[in-house]
């Protein structure tokens, strides 16, 4: 260690001092509150990237092993990150991060749409056909009805489509699931004037008729034919769901 890169190391620790005094109440705080005390004394001539110089003189202490030269750090590496505090003398560190392997909401419904059944039944299709499908496949000419400005169409997605069979699949819930949908969407009406119930089974035949009037195969995989719970969720039994799906589209695996 040089004698330059001890005295910076003594400045920042004198300024981590002056800090706790000035700051009584304060048990830890992040390294870059430092830095305006840094400047101030000369250690640098100003900040970048709120803090980086002094998070720069850190990783390289920390890189040769000599952190032991500035007493109140404390380290909390995060994966590849490393975050830095001072901690006053006497006191314990405690992390109010969240903990990495927490899923926050994004991943948790990112989680939610892989566990789910119809991603589940893809899983075997794809693992039948040898090949994996293209999920919620749109067509430039498979298209909803006209917005209210009366000029655009959402595309309509197909649940699976597999172009080499010219194969478009789409799941069908159970009755009872449905039946229960219809109940919650009574009086919704869309901008077509009819209910979301109503639009859902249009826009399912719309579909139909529309790919295979381009010579395309289209698939209706009830959900009703699966075991399911109370919840009419899939039981999983995937012997007997890999039979019943090959039985369903035997004419498309080879």
């Amino acid at each position: 260690m040089t004698q330059e890169t001890i005295d910076i190391n003594q400045k920042i620790n004198e300024a981590v001092e002056v800090y706790f005094n000035d700051n009584p109440d304060t048990k830890w705080f992040p390294a870059k509150k430092l830095m305006p005390l840094l400047i101030q004394s000369g250690v640098f001539l100003k900040d970048k990237k709120s803090g980086m110089p002094l998070r720069k003189v850190l990783r390289e202490l920390d890189k040769a092993k000599q952190l032991e030269a500035i007493p109140r750090i404390h380290t909390e590496r995060v994966e590849i990150d490393t975050y830095w505090y001072f901690v006053r003398e006497g006191v314990s560190y405690v992390s109010d991060r969240k903990d990495p392997s927490t899923p926050n909401k994004k991943e948790l419904k990112a989680i939610e749409r892989a566990n789910n059944d119809e991603n589940y039944l893809i899983g075997l299709i794809d693992g039948l056909m040898e090949k994996e499908g293209s999920r919620k496949h749109k067509f430039d000419f498979l298209l909803g009805d006209l917005h209210q400005n009366g000029k655009k169409r959402t595309q309509l997605p197909i649940d699976l489509y597999y172009k080499h069979k010219r194969l478009a699949i789409e799941f069908v819930k159970h009755p009872k699931e449905l039946d229960d949908a219809n109940e919650l969407l009574e009086g919704r009406l869309t901008v077509s004037g009819i209910t979301r119930a109503e639009q859902r089974i249009k826009y399912h035949q719309r579909k139909k008729k529309t790919l295979e009037e381009r010579a395309m195969s289209f698939i209706e995989l009830p959900i009703e034919k699966f075991e399911v719970d109370d919840m009419f969720q899939l039981v999983r039994n995937t012997a007997n769901d890999e039979r019943l799906l090959r039985e369903l589209l035997s004419r498309f695996i080879d």
